[in-house]
Parts: structure tokens; sequence; C-alpha cells
């Protein structure tokens, strides 16, 4: 009797354990919860980590590197907020958002909450046509045995329910829809999309048309040009919506900008009287293509320049990785690069649909990649360079890829300072000197930092080649004197020029109040040699500075 009460007890404590166990693997039997899946993902870009599934700043616990592992639990979870962003929770009971990681394929889609991932999405003019296509894991189930492509909106990221399609076709794992063209698709997005349960669920990211060029009305040859310009001779700030310029007005480079003056073209988080969280001085602000009437103005205006002016080269905005170059209240920076990428597609419709050959840029300044975290007040006030091009990169990719370009201001470290090579008559200057030597600042001094950056993968075109870069503004101080003004002006040419990525250089030869790029008179001199004989003054500038060989001071 007693070995069958030892049989039974050992038994009952095997089945306790076993229950324990049970416990720990599904969090709570007697909750009758299931099993809980998670996955170790890794982030696409820098993102941020949420203490909630609201991107409100409060609620930031951190920022996260591209690379970055991370477990979640691949369950979408909707934005507390109504705004249409979707999370993962992760192990740790925080939350991340969807765009920042991939699931891998034949995983649950990010972006619809459904069971089928589509991959090679496709959204282009042919013809008469907008042609969308996909390439599914496999024929998607249906309330009707149908797919549908819905026109969004380029703020909607969501079909609203009494959305109309404007295309069909029976479910496939390959299907292709084709419909009509007309302008104004040029400034909308599109999603495939099944009814499902009575709703629509999307099966993709919402697209662009990524080929605006196809229907181009005036495009014109790119005009010849040497590869040192001056900003006077080559460059115009177009203000939209408080200007008198005439489209005959602008010259070769068009930068486009907004001085807050027209409120229907000024983004809602950018008008007069919006709250900040972390205010700032501004002196442009970011553009509007958060409301529909905004869309159409910025749309038709930036069209009807490109038509009949010169300008090969449209820049949107001016360092618009930094905030006070173009305001618009903190919320997050993933918010303010959706904003901004919106106004960049629809400045890129609108210029490429009028000229085929016109470049279109994205600017940036020279905090490159200093990784301030958010109790920095910097944190606030700009985005790594960096990291900038690697949020709009994967995004534009995401959202359909286009032939973006980038213009850069290489200027030196500090601004006020063009001694570069001898740092000890600067305020701060050893620190100035290592921000560029390791690569936390840019400036001509370390050109390649940027350049062999966009030969990485993630930074090529569809084509597979180097994004058009253009060192679009900068300006040599003549506060250190005539012959270091003259000596460090040629060095930024020389790096400039050597470097096979960079299509041009242009000077800003003016007095600014806080720094004066105005050339002197030696300054002047070796300028005007860039054009007809490049390496007059390379030996006198050399002896200046004191080297033998440019790898002394350029990267």
């Amino acid at each position: 009797m007693k070995v069958v009460k030892r049989i039974v007890s050992i038994i009952l404590a095997l089945v306790l354990v076993a229950g324990l166990v049970n416990v720990v693997s599904t969090d709570s039997l007697a909750a009758g919860k299931k099993k809980t899946t998670t996955q170790v993902v890794t982030t696409t870009k820098q993102c941020s980590i949420w203490t909630k599934p609201n991107t409100d700043e409060k609620n930031r616990q951190k920022v996260v590197p591209a690379g970055y592992q991370i477990t979640i639990i691949p369950t979408v979870v909707k934005s507390t907020k109504g705004d249409g962003k979707t999370f993962y929770q992760t192990a740790k009971g925080a939350y991340i958002l969807c765009g920042c990681v991939d699931l891998g394929s034949g995983n649950t889609n990010p972006s619809t909450g459904g069971n089928v991932s589509a991959s090679a999405v496709s959204c282009v003019i042919n013809a008469n046509n907008v042609v969308m296509s996909a390439v599914l894991a496999s024929a998607p189930a249906s309330d009707d045995g149908m797919i549908y492509v819905y026109p969004l909106q380029v703020f909607e990221n969501s079909v609203p329910a009494t959305a109309l399609p404007v295309g069909s076709v029976a479910a496939s794992a390959s299907p292709t829809i084709a419909f009509p063209y007309t302008e104004n698709y040029l400034y909308q997005k599109f999603v495939l999309a099944v009814k499902k349960g009575g709703k629509i669920e999307k099966l993709c990211e919402p697209q662009y048309i990524t080929n605006p060029e196809a229907v181009a009305t005036n495009t014109h040859p790119r005009a010849a040009k040497t590869f040192a310009e001056t900003q006077a001779g080559s460059f115009t700030n177009l203000y939209l919506g408080s200007t008198a310029l005439r489209p005959r007005d602008l010259k070769r480079v068009t930068q486009i900008m907004n001085n807050g003056m027209n409120q229907v073209l000024t983004n809602p988080y950018s008008r007069i009287g919006v709250a900040d969280s972390h205010p700032l001085v501004t002196s442009n602000y970011m553009l509007n293509c958060a409301e529909a009437q905004g869309v159409t103005l910025i749309a038709q205006t930036v069209h009807n320049y490109a038509a009949a002016s010169i300008t090969d080269d449209w820049i949107i905005g001016n360092e618009v990785n930094v905030r006070m170059w173009n305001y618009m209240s903190f919320t997050s920076w993933e918010d303010y690069m959706k904003q901004y990428e919106q106004v960049f597609r629809v400045c890129y419709n609108a210029i490429k649909s009028a000229n085929a050959n016109a470049r279109v840029y994205v600017c940036i300044d020279q905090n490159w990649d200093r990784n301030r975290n958010n109790k920095h007040k910097e944190y606030y006030e700009y985005i790594d360079g960096k990291d900038f091009l690697t949020m709009f990169a994967a995004d534009m990719k995401k959202n359909g890829d286009i032939d973006w370009c980038v213009a850069q201001h290489p200027y030196t470290v500090p601004l006020t300072y063009a001694k570069f090579w001898d740092m000890s008559g600067c305020k701060d200057g050893k620190y100035m000197a290592t921000q560029v030597n390791n690569g936390a600042m840019m400036s001509f001094q370390n050109l390649s930092v940027l350049t062999n950056f966009m030969q990485t993968k993630e930074m090529l075109t569809k084509a597979g080649t180097v994004r058009h870069i253009l060192l679009s503004e900068i300006g040599i101080s003549n506060a250190q004197g005539g012959d270091v003004q003259a000596a460090a002006l040629y060095a930024s040419f020389k790096a400039a020029s050597s470097n096979p990525f960079i299509d041009g250089i242009i000077y800003l030869n003016a007095n600014s109040g806080s720094v004066n790029t105005t050339l002197g008179s030696k300054a002047q001199l070796v300028y005007d040699s860039f054009a007809t004989n490049p390496s007059a003054y390379d030996g006198w500038a050399k002896q200046v500075i004191g080297i033998n060989k440019w790898n002394q001071v350029l990267k």
C-alpha cells in the first residue's frame, strides 16, 4: 500500500510540475489564454520605442538605430490616437511602429493585419492607363473573389469605408490592374485591397505613381554648366505663395521654400498659433500636403513653374533635416518625415510631369552622425543627415521608389572659421576638428563620408546606380584673411571635383551678417580659375596650408 501511495504521489507531483510549466508558457491556464507567439525582428531604419501605442512625445521611451534586434508579438495593434498608425508590442511590453521592422516573406503584412504579404508592388503610367501590380504570397481570400485598386489622398493611409475602387481583377497571387490615367492621379496614391468580412483590407503599402516623366509636357535638354558656380549666377530661392517671381525669372537651380505668409500652403502643424512642446526660432515652414487644398495648390504652382522655366535642378526645402529651416511643431521625427515626404512626392511628380530631364533633390545640412538622445535639447532641433536619408530612402522604397537626389552644404566647421588645417585660433577648435574627423559633422574635408554612404545598397537607385549629389551651398569665411579664404576655397573645390560622385558645387558669395563669405580679391582670382585652369592655384594652396598632398587634409 505504501508503494502504491508513493507512486500516486509521484504522478500527482509530475502533473503539478507539468501544469506549472504550461502556466509559464501560456501566461495563465486559469484565464484561458492562448500561447503567445513572439518573433525576433530587425529594425529597417532608426525608430523609436514607445511606452504606449501612441506617438505623443511623452510616450517615447528611446530611439534605436537601423539593424537593432528586438523581440515582438507579431499582432498588429492600432494607435490609440486614431491616426491610422499601427504598432507591434515588444516582449517587454513596449511598442514599435509596424513600419520600422520587416517580418519577412510570408508573415502578417504590417500594413494590413491580413495574412498576405505583397512584394514587387508597382504603380506606373503606361500609355493612357495607370497599371498597378504586385506579387503576393498566395491568392488572397475575400468575400467576392476580387482584388480592387483604391485611390487615397497623399495624407491618407487607410481606405475610407465609403471609398470607390478605380479598378478590379479576379483574385490571384499576381494581380495586374489597369485603369484610365487622369492628371490628378499624380497627386494621389493607390492600394490593392480585398473586401473581407464586410470590410476593406489592404494587401500592400499605398503606392505613388513612380514614372511621372511618362506624361511630361515641357521636357528640355539639360543646360551645359561649369562644375563650380555661384548662387548669384545660378540659384533661385522660390517662396511659394509669396513671390512675384515669374517662371522666366528662375535660374538653373531653384530651391522651393515657404516663409509662412500663405497659410493654405503652410502645414497645419506649422501655422501661426500652433502650440509647440519644443519651440524654436524659425525661418521657413513645412509646406502643406496634409490637406487637399494644400496638395492641389502646391501641385499646380510647382508644375506651372517647372513647365515654363529653364530650371534643371529643383531642391525641395532648405536643410530640411533641421526644424528651424522647415518648421513644424514637434510631435515626433516619424511624423515630421511623413509630412515632408508627402511634400516631396507632390513636388517630384509636379516637376517630372513637366520636365522629364529635371532632377529633384532633398537637402541636408552638416549634422551627419551626432546621435543626440531625447534628453538633449538638440534632439528636437535636427535629425542627423545620415538618419534622415536612411528613413527617407526606406519610406520612398516602401511607397514606390523614385530617382530622388541629394543636396548638401559642406561648410567648414564652424562656418565662421576658414583655417580648417589649423584650429588653434578657433574657439573650441579641438572639439570642432574631432567632430569632422570622426564623421559626426560633414564638411568638404570629409566628403567621402557622404559619398561612401550613398554607395550602400539601401541608398542606390532602382537601377543600382549612385544618386546624383549636388553641393548646393557653401561659403568660405573671409574673417581669417584673404590668403586663408582663397586656400580654403581651393581646397573645397579640389575635394568636390576629385570626388566622382559629386555633380557640382555652388558657392555663396555674400555677407549674411553672422558670417561673411564675400570673396576677397585673391579668392576671386582662385574662383575664376576653376573654369579655365582648375589646377592653377594647386601648388600655391598647398603651400599656404602647409601640405604636400591633399589627402593630408581631405578625406
